[in-house]
């Protein structure tokens, strides 16, 4: 009698391991190619490409997994792990995926694989001596149960290993990807998309700021929102026009040519250029207000009361002139006029009542900031909690901005 020694539990176990496995792994390197890595792939492409090219979030994230997919198949092929440690022959896919994803801006402007080229070999070495010693070890797979549990559990904890290990690899700071995000949006003409980046983050760079501030601008939206977000740089978070680094797809200059025009090789400082721009008797709003801001957020309250009025009409016989001020700028003059006066509405500069301010929430909003900020008398105390209800405000950056801790310090 011939007996049939076929079982088809462990080729069933086995192709179970192998279909879940392959969409985890699938999964996880979309998500983290899309959503947490594409901005910089999108850079370096960028960069590597001279512009020539672009890369899209979208078709990148497939691309790349369904390659790395294929080489885990044909890795799983040479390898001919048991299937018990088959998660093993993701490692070479983990590892390529978390070179790709190592980058930053040095890297890119000098190309290099740094510690990778030697990194990269040592741990092939190690996975080919990992290879022989499983394959050695766990030779005689029937010895182990067919239940697909005792299977399971080792693959699903390797391959979670991997992922841990794959996204602990690159370092690139958070604001780095904002600023990405924020720039590729802008290419796209999305204002709003590119206004919203890192909104709710209280960490921030100069660079980030600049790209923001130019979204709100080409919004119209710029001296309405420009404290809704953190700044630590004064007017250089606005621009500036000496950062002339390689790697911007979206350059100070074309910032500038928002603005009106782009400055010569002559024209060496912001101030300067905000001049000359402004001496032209077509320049538009958009410097205006850019001009204005710099100096609320370098706090020159007096050159700003004095250069208000030439850029905005503010005369007496134009009923509500001053309650037609976009918000900062109504903001700056409460801190500027007498504080009992202000209190009540009224904008008083040197005995001299300019206006009272028609919008009753703003005036209680300062109220309410005023109060608040005379109750407290612990610093630390004092500036965290005006800013948790007040940090959207000029009075707040005026007042607090430069005494922030914590969160909302600069990071170096």
């Amino acid at each position: 009698m011939i007996v049939n020694s076929y079982h088809p539990y462990p080729q069933k176990t086995a192709g179970i391991i192998r279909y879940s496995c392959g969409i985890l792994f699938m999964l996880f390197s979309f998500s983290y190619l899309y959503y947490l890595q594409g901005e910089i792939l999108a850079e370096a492409q960028f960069v590597y490409s001279k512009g020539v090219t672009t890369y899209n979030l979208l078709l990148g994230a497939i691309i790349i997994t369904l390659v790395l997919q294929l080489l885990q198949w044909v890795v799983s092929l040479l390898s001919r792990l048991p299937s018990r440690w088959h998660a093993f022959s993701y490692l070479p896919s983990m590892l390529l995926l978390a070179i790709l994803t190592d980058v930053n801006p040095e890297a890119m402007l000098h190309f290099s694989l740094g510690a990778w080229l030697w990194i990269a070999p040592a741990l092939l070495i190690a996975y080919i001596l990992l290879v022989i010693i499983v394959r050695k070890v766990d030779a005689d797979e029937s010895d182990y149960p067919l239940a697909t549990k005792s299977q399971a559990y080792p693959n699903l904890i390797i391959l979670f290993l991997l992922m841990l290990l794959t996204g602990a690899v690159p370092q690139t700071p958070d604001v780095y990807h904002y600023e990405l995000k924020a720039e590729r949006l802008l290419l796209a003409h999305d204002y709003e998309g590119a206004a919203a980046v890192g909104e709710k983050s209280l960490r921030t760079t100069a660079r980030l700021n600049q790209l923001r501030m130019y979204a709100l601008s080409q919004q119209g939206l710029l001296p309405e929102r420009i404290f809704h977000y953190p700044h630590h740089d004064g007017s250089r978070g606005l621009l500036d026009i000496t950062d002339t680094f390689s790697l911007y797809r979206l350059t100070p200059q074309d910032i500038c040519s928002h603005l009106g025009a782009r400055p010569g090789k002559s024209v060496r400082t912001v101030d300067r250029f905000y001049q000359l721009l402004l001496a032209d008797t077509l320049h538009n709003q958009h410097v205006v207000d850019y001009y204005l801001c710099s100096l609320l957020l370098d706090k020159e309250l007096s050159t700003f009361q004095h250069q208000l009025p030439r850029y905005y009409n503010l005369s007496d016989t134009l009923v509500g002139a001053y309650d037609r001020l976009p918000t900062a700028y109504r903001e700056a003059l409460l801190l500027i006029g007498q504080h009992k006066a202000a209190l009540d509405g009224h904008i008083v500069i040197q005995h001299d009542t300019l206006a009272t301010l028609a919008d009753i929430e703003l005036v209680n909003r300062f109220r309410d900031y005023c109060a608040l900020r005379d109750t407290l008398t612990d610093k630390t105390e004092r500036v965290n909690r005006t800013h948790r209800e007040f940090g959207d405000t000029y009075w707040w950056y005026y007042e607090f901005s430069h005494l922030a801790t914590g969160e909302l310090k600069k990071r170096k």
